[in-house]
């Protein structure tokens, strides 16, 4: 299996990032209700133990497969997110996971 290094300096598998960055991508693309999922998604990621989900965001993310049926991120979904983001809120951009 192929291997990717990541952004945050981990190592994940190539096809599990692909697979995470359509999702991601998918969601980017839909809009508004798309982009706020994705900042709860890297909030949680960060844990941030202060950050309260919005609305029905963790249903969308569950349903993705970006988040456990817990709520919870898998570590491996967690480094590519944090790999991928950067910036706040409404002020998150989206890239390449891949460390160069």
């Amino acid at each position: 299996m192929q291997i990717t290094k990541l952004k945050n300096g981990t190592e994940e598998a190539a096809p599990l990032v692909t697979v995470t960055m359509v999702s991601i991508q998918h969601l980017w693309d839909s809009g508004l209700p798309g982009v706020l999922a994705l900042s709860d998604l890297v909030q949680i990621c960060r844990r941030d133990p202060k950050y309260q989900k919005f609305g029905s965001n963790e249903d969308t993310l569950k349903k993705l497969a970006l988040l456990q049926s817990r709520g919870d991120v898998h570590d491996s979904i967690r480094n590519i997110v944090l790999s991928a983001f950067s910036g706040e809120g409404l002020e998150l951009t989206l890239g390449s996971p891949v460390a160069k």
